[in-house]
């Protein structure tokens, strides 16, 4: 349903008595995984971004076929999620293009939403909205007791900013609307051509980093290294 880690249970909690912008709930990261997954259409393509909720979300996804599954792997290139889909679009028209980002991500690729519009390449973005840059305060929590810089983001709706841009926006901040908003967004895309951003309003709970080790100190074999640490 949820994390159970202290920091996790402490954001639940607080998110508990807080309303989004659209005046729902926030939603559980891995409860609206696992309706994107069951709600997904056959054929589909998915990347994803580097994220928190990101490095939760390649565990619910599943293929059936090759070339579905575009995910930044060791490179850890934060916005690749977004262009790289608009290119898979590009190559595979026919087939159903969804990109998944957090916050940072989108910051970093947003904008492509024009290129999307401009150049007729209907894609779905859905957008983890959790109000901070989770992949950092998640090394904030683990190596420096909750010692928090510049994580925490006060954002405008990702879905009226797309509408601005000339695409579609739906705000999701009940559970049982995640399913339907990406078939949706799916409908928009392969029988209107149109692309379309979902906004999905999370808790602040954190989920695994990529790599634990990421900011521990390193153990060094060779003893011309044991002066760098």
């Amino acid at each position: 349903t949820h994390e159970r880690d202290p920091f996790s249970l402490d954001m639940i909690e607080q998110n508990a008595q807080e309303r989004p912008f659209s005046g729902g709930e926030f939603l559980h990261p891995r409860q609206v995984l696992r309706e994107l997954e069951k709600a997904m259409p056959e054929d589909v393509m998915v990347s994803t971004d580097i994220g928190n909720i990101n490095s939760v979300a390649n565990s619910y996804l599943r293929f059936e076929k090759p070339r579905s599954f575009f995910a930044a792997m060791s490179f850890g290139n934060c916005g690749y999620a977004f262009p790289t889909i608009i290119g898979a679009k590009v190559a595979a028209p026919h087939r159903p293009a969804v990109s998944y980002a957090g916050d940072g991500a989108w910051g970093m690729s947003l904008m492509e939403t024009m290129t999307c519009v401009r150049h007729n390449i209907p894609v779905t973005a859905v957008v983890f909205h959790n109000r901070q840059w989770g992949a950092e305060k998640k090394n904030q929590v683990d190596f420096y007791n909750r010692r928090f810089v510049a994580g925490e983001l006060d954002n405008q709706s990702f879905a009226e900013i797309a509408r601005a841009m000339g695409a579609e926006g739906i705000t999701v901040d009940r559970l049982e609307d995640v399913g339907p908003a990406l078939k949706k967004a799916i409908d928009l895309q392969m029988n209107h051509g149109k692309t379309c951003i979902i906004e999905i309003m999370c808790t602040r709970e954190l989920g695994d980093p990529f790599r634990r080790d990421a900011l521990s100190k390193p153990v060094r074999f060779l003893d011309k290294y044991k002066d760098y640490v």
